[in-house]
């Protein structure tokens, strides 16, 4: 089975993420696509997600919709400072396109991933600190930072 593109755009992140922070000397950050698994862990932990698809017609008449995919990235840091250093650190990463890979899964594990494309990044969102009053959270909700922005892929 091959995942969807919305899929396939978090996978392909993920992959970007873990081997942007292994390239660049930053350890012991998980990367989760699951809002939940960030909770089962340990912290620092980025968070990746597809939020939605706003397709718009590619011009009037056309049935052909260009698909704009809304993704957010949570960052759920350790102090103030790693957040802020976590989000310029992505916020310089993302200035360049991601690859864009399809992934087929074999019993719940990627069997292959082929290089389809091009994540582009059309607009940023939010660069933010996602949660203000922070005194009685948890320590995963306590320094977290939303990054979002707009992208569309361009297949090869």
């Amino acid at each position: 089975m091959a995942y969807r593109t919305s899929r396939n755009i978090e996978a392909s992140l993920i992959d970007r993420i873990t081997a942007d922070l292994e390239s660049d000397g930053w350890t012991g950050i998980r990367v989760e696509k699951s809002f939940a698994e960030v909770y089962k862990g340990t912290l620092p932990c980025i968070c990746v997600n597809v939020l939605e698809i706003r397709p718009e017609k590619l011009e009037i008449g056309s049935k052909t919709n260009l698909k704009y995919f809304t993704v957010s990235i949570r960052i759920f840091a350790t102090s103030d400072g790693s957040r802020l250093d976590l989000s310029d650190w992505m916020l310089d990463k993302f200035e360049n396109d991601t690859d864009y890979y399809v992934y087929t899964i074999t019993d719940g594990q990627v069997a292959s991933k082929v290089l389809s494309g091009r994540i582009v990044l059309t607009r940023w969102l939010e660069n933010r600190k996602e949660l203000i009053n922070t005194e009685n959270l948890t320590k995963e909700d306590r320094y977290r930072h939303l990054l979002q922005w707009e992208c569309i892929v361009a297949l090869s």
